[in-house]
Formats: C-alpha cells, structure tokens, sequence
C-alpha cells in the first residue's frame, strides 16, 4: 500500500489544521488539495483524486479546513471561505517543506466546489502556485431570496447573543428532506443529499455524520459569510496560472453554464473538461473517475512543463 502519513500544522493565526499527506515514492512535485463546504477530507471521491495523484509521482496533501473535521478553529463549522484562501497558503507552505516535495518541480493548488473557487483565489494570491484544478467550482451560490431576510435576522441575533458569551447558532447543513434549511445551495443536490443522510442516524441528524468526523451543521453566520463570496473579480490575476476546470454536465448546483461563464473569464493558460453523465456529487466517482483522474494527472505534468495554452 501506498505510503500515507496523518500530519498537522500551523496557520498564521496559530490555528492548527490536520490533515493527510500522500506521498510519492520518489521526490518531485506536489499539490494541495481542499474539499468543499463543510466538508472533511474523506468525502466526494478526494481520497480516490489524492491516491491517483501519489501513485502519478505527485505527492498530495489533502486536509479538514479550519472549523471541520479534525481541524481545530471556533465556533466549530463556521465556514469563512476567506480565511480558506489564507490556510491554503499556509498549507502550501507545509507541503513544500516536506521530505517528497521538490519545489523546484512546481506545486499547486486542487479544489472541489467551495474549494475549486477558494484554491483559485488562493492560486491567484500565491505566485509559488503554478496550477490549480477546479473541480466544479462554486463560483457563485444561488439561494431562496424569501428565506433571506429570517436568515439575516438571525444571524444578526446570533452575533448579539454571542457577544454576551453564548454559544453560536447552528442550522443543519441539510435536513431530513435533503434540502439546506436556510435556502442555499451549497454543492448537494437533493438525490446525494438523502442517499448520506440515510447513512446517518435518524434520531438525531443534527449530529450525525456523512463522513468521518464530519458534523451535519454549520453557524448560522456561514450564511452571512456566502453572501459576500463573489470571488470572480480574482480571475483577472490568473494570467500566468494554469487553470484546469472539471465541470459536470448535469452539475444542477452551480450549474454548467455558469462554471462556463467563469471558465472564459481566465486570461491565462487554461483547459476545460466537462464530464458527461455526471452530477455535482458523482463527478469524482463511478466509472467515469479513471478518466478523470488521468485528466488531472495529464493536466499537471503538462502545466508544470509550460505546455498550456491560453
């Protein structure tokens, strides 16, 4: 079996995030790898996509973002995607340092949903970044505008009361219809939705997880944190980044013509795969994942040659 090995490291605020490091047997190039809204490093086909990366000679390190998982941070699942950007810097700078990693040889940034949109900002930031892949990127969320008010409301209670030093507000992150109860589509659809939650403990779903160590929960104040999240104006600044979207054909989330629209925003290098026959969920998993897993791979050596075309 390939080697992988548990680590944890530090942030700029001193907040400590854990993760996994899969590292290739010989020492070359690397990538960092972050999941999508509150999501721990175990879902979505991420371990398949790391374990495809090692075995390619491309060590990977795949990590539970701040607030998740194993990963410290509080309030617990309160998901900020601007302090994401600042940890995937800090978590490229951990990666670097380690015994597989030859710098030299290029290092990136990987992404699925929330975390395709935070690794290309990230990338956008981060000059050391000579790639990233975008797997259906949340580049904008949709959400029910008649919900939106009664949500503002209490997140604005919620930031009340925890100034008197309560605990935060929690809203499951889906319910028991496989639906986000504040009205936001966060990169679920409903199907995937309740094929997890009927994994879980129906007694008590607010607890129960849809991975190891993930909690079906997030602060009220996530939710206030995703109206500010238009990220689009960071493309500009990827001119000299390749940039790699897997986009699902029938992604009902975010939508295939929106992650199109994004697409052609990018001035630099760039390559696009929309993989048919899959949703927002499924596009790293089923029998299409070999493919694309050989599409990432191929995109990676390829960037790091300099063999991207605008």
């Amino acid at each position: 079996m390939a080697a992988q090995e548990d680590v944890e490291f530090q942030t700029v605020d001193g907040i400590t995030l854990r993760g996994r490091v899969y590292a290739a047997k010989e020492r070359g190039p690397g990538v960092v790898m972050s999941p999508g809204f509150n999501a721990v490093k175990e879902l979505a086909g991420v371990p398949a996509t790391a374990a495809a990366f090692q075995e390619a000679g491309i060590t990977a390190l795949v990590y539970d973002p701040r607030t998740v998982g194993l990963s410290d941070g509080e309030p617990r699942n309160d998901i900020n995607p601007f302090r994401e950007i600042d940890d995937l810097s800090d978590a490229l700078t951990f990666l670097s340092s380690h015994a597989s990693v030859d710098s030299r040889q290029g290092v990136g940034f990987w992404g699925m949903s929330l975390g395709g949109a935070t690794a290309m900002c990230a990338a956008a930031l981060d000059p050391r970044a000579r790639f990233v892949v975008a797997v259906a990127p949340a580049t904008e969320y949709t959400h029910n505008a008649a919900k939106l008010s009664s949500v503002l409301a209490k997140a604005a209670k919620d930031r009340e009361s925890r100034i008197k030093g309560n605990e935060p507000f929690y809203v499951p992150m889906l319910n028991g219809k496989g639906e986000n109860p504040a009205g936001f589509n966060l990169g679920m659809d409903r199907d995937a939705g309740m094929r997890l939650l009927g994994m879980q403990d129906e007694n008590d779903s607010l607890k129960a997880a849809l991975a190891p160590n993930h909690v079906n929960r997030t602060t009220v104040g996530t939710y206030r944190n995703l109206l500010l999240w238009e990220p689009r104006h960071m493309w500009k600044y990827l001119e000299k980044t390749a940039v790699m979207f897997i986009v699902p054909e029938n992604d009902h989330l975010i939508g295939r013509d929106a992650q199109l629209r994004h697409y052609e925003m990018l001035p630099g290098p760039k390559r696009l795969h929309v993989q048919s026959g899959v949703g927002h969920m499924d596009v790293l998993e089923g029998p299409s994942q070999p493919l694309v897993h050989q599409l990432q791979v191929e995109f990676v050596r390829d960037a790091l040659a300099g063999k991207i075309s605008k």
